[in-house]
């Protein structure tokens, strides 16, 4: 897919309407998980596979809170570590339906085995690439944002670029020295961050109510 550049024909009251979209995801999130939670219950089950989504859900909303609380605060640079942390759980969720066993991924899950030493179905060891090429697939671009929040987790030229500005046309730049409580950002590129956390958060929105779906047809079996 084709990437635009960053619209920068944006302002505060576009974060808003971000914010308050990320506040909805997470009811939505969490009655998904509610909708689960009572089909099953409902024939007097409750399966394990559920068990590790629901723990997947409880971290999102959480990591959305979380964002929306540091950037208010104008910490962007913690906020932004938190789109990377929630791509990690669309691709632990993504992995959930790639492997022919749940209850015994779960299991290994819960023992302490690391989700990129398991493999999937066809034999191939689920590792954070592995998971956001095909992740990619269904949602393009994800990869990239995969790619590019990465770079904030450890310390990176991303930090550096922060710090400085190119002067336009030439190799010159200008070094700040921040030694500030915050970082100013302009309101583009906070609309951009705050609008990527919320395209993660609504895939994996997407992930949940796909394996709601399944959850649907496998409970069929209980009368």
């Amino acid at each position: 897919m084709d990437f635009q550049p960053i619209n920068k024909n944006v302002n505060e009251e576009d974060l808003n309407l971000i914010y308050n979209s990320i506040d909805e995801l997470n009811k939505e999130l969490n009655n998904v998980a509610l909708e689960i939670f009572k089909n099953e219950t409902d024939k007097k089950v409750l399966s394990k596979p559920s068990h590790f989504t629901f723990s997947i859900v409880h971290r999102a909303i959480e990591l959305n809170r979380g964002f929306k609380t540091l950037s208010e605060a104008n910490n962007w640079i913690t906020a932004i570590n938190l789109i990377r942390l929630q791509s990690d759980n669309c691709m632990r969720l993504f992995a959930l339906s790639l492997v022919p066993d749940r209850l015994d991924f779960y299991q290994r899950i819960l023992n302490g085995e690391h989700i990129r030493n398991l493999k999937d179905g066809e034999g191939n060891k689920m590792t954070d690439n592995y998971l956001s090429k095909k992740l990619d697939i269904l949602y393009p671009g994800f990869k990239m944002l995969y790619e590019n929040t990465s770079g904030f987790i450890h310390f990176s030229k991303e930090h550096i670029a922060i710090n400085n500005d190119k002067v336009e046309n030439n190799e010159d730049f200008i070094m700040y020295i921040r030694l500030a409580e915050t970082t100013e950002f302009p309101v583009h590129k906070k609309v951009d961050y705050a609008f990527n956390m919320f395209v993660v958060g609504k895939e994996l929105f997407k992930l949940m109510k796909g394996y709601k779906l399944s959850m649907e047809e496998f409970m069929k079996i209980y009368k």
